[in-house]
């Protein structure tokens, strides 16, 4: 079971997510997600400190909120730990490509 609230502070606003990202409730917060982004047209936070279990499917759909440029937020020890093995996932593949931009060295170093 999913619960999903959009919260609003002034002209931020973000969306709770409490309970399992698992099975087809993955499908019912891409859904809110998506219609939030598209409503506000920025960049979506999404709060899941409530979630109690993340499954594969789950973990797709978080790597695409962070590939699209959401910004999330979780307490859990698990939760986070998810969270920053997809970021690595995404960081590691990045770096197998070559970059478009020049690196630039700190002065002084080259």
């Amino acid at each position: 079971m999913i619960r999903i609230s959009e919260i609003r502070k002034g002209s931020a606003r973000r969306l709770l997510v409490e309970g399992t990202l698992a099975d087809d409730w993955v499908e019912v917060l891409e859904k809110s997600w998506l219609e939030a982004q598209a409503r506000y047209g920025d960049p979506m936070r999404v709060d899941l400190s409530g979630v109690t279990w993340i499954d594969d499917k789950g973990r797709k759909l978080i790597k695409r909120m962070l590939q699209d440029g959401a910004e999330l937020r979780a307490t859990g020890i698990m939760t986070r730990g998810v969270i920053e093995e997809v970021i690595e996932e995404i960081s590691g593949a990045d770096a197998t490509r070559p970059s478009r931009k020049p690196t630039r060295l700190p002065r002084g170093k080259g």
